[in-house]
C-alpha cells in the first residue's frame, strides 16, 4: 500500500511538471509580436552626437565583418558623413512642422473671422465630430489588427497540435 502511495505521488508530480511547461509555451506564442521602444536596439542612437553614432555603427559591423585599418577609416568617414546629413534633415524637418503649424493656426484664425457666429459654432463642432470619428475609427481598425494578430497566433497554435497528433 505504501508503494502504491509513493508511485500515485510520482505520478502526479510527473504531470505538474508537465502542464507548467505547457504553460510556458503559450506564454511564448502569446507574448506581443513588438517590443516597446525601450527594448530596441538601436535606442541607445538617439541621443548620440554625429561621431558617437558613427562610431557605434562602425565597430558593429567590424565586429561582424573584422576590416583592415584602411576600411575602418573610410567606412567610419561614410557613416559619420551620413550621421551629418541626417542631423541636418531632422532639423530641417522640425523646423517646417514648426513653420506649418505656425501657419495652419494662422489660417484658422482667418477663417474664423469671416464667419459669423453661429458659423463659428457650426464649424468647431463639425472639427469636434470629425475628431471624434477618427478617434474611433482608430480605436476600431486597432482592434481589428490586434484581432488579426491573435487569430495568427491561434491558428499557428492549432497547426502546432495538428502537427503532434
Amino acid at each position: 500500500m505504501m508503494l502504491s502511495f509513493v508511485l500515485s505521488g510520482l505520478m502526479l508530480t510527473g504531470f505538474a511538471q508537465e502542464k507548467k511547461e505547457l504553460k510556458s509555451d503559450t506564454k511564448e506564442i502569446n507574448a506581443p509580436m513588438h517590443k516597446h521602444s525601450k527594448d530596441r536596439k538601436h535606442s541607445g542612437l538617439r541621443n548620440k552626437n554625429p561621431e558617437e553614432w558613427a562610431k557605434i555603427k562602425t565597430d558593429r559591423m567590424d565586429q561582424k565583418l573584422k576590416f583592415t585599418d584602411q576600411q575602418r577609416k573610410e567606412v567610419y568617414a561614410f557613416h559619420l558623413k551620413q550621421a551629418q546629413d541626417h542631423k541636418k534633415i531632422a532639423a530641417e524637418r522640425k523646423l517646417y512642422r514648426e513653420k506649418m503649424r505656425k501657419q495652419r493656426t494662422a489660417d484658422h484664425k482667418k477663417m474664423m473671422a469671416l464667419l459669423t457666429p453661429e458659423q463659428q459654432k457650426t464649424l468647431k463642432d463639425s472639427y469636434a465630430e470629425n475628431h471624434k470619428m477618427r478617434k474611433e475609427h482608430w480605436r476600431k481598425d486597432r482592434q481589428m489588427r490586434k484581432g488579426d494578430f491573435q487569430k495568427g497566433v491561434n491558428e499557428q497554435a492549432g497547426d502546432a497540435d495538428a502537427k503532434t497528433t
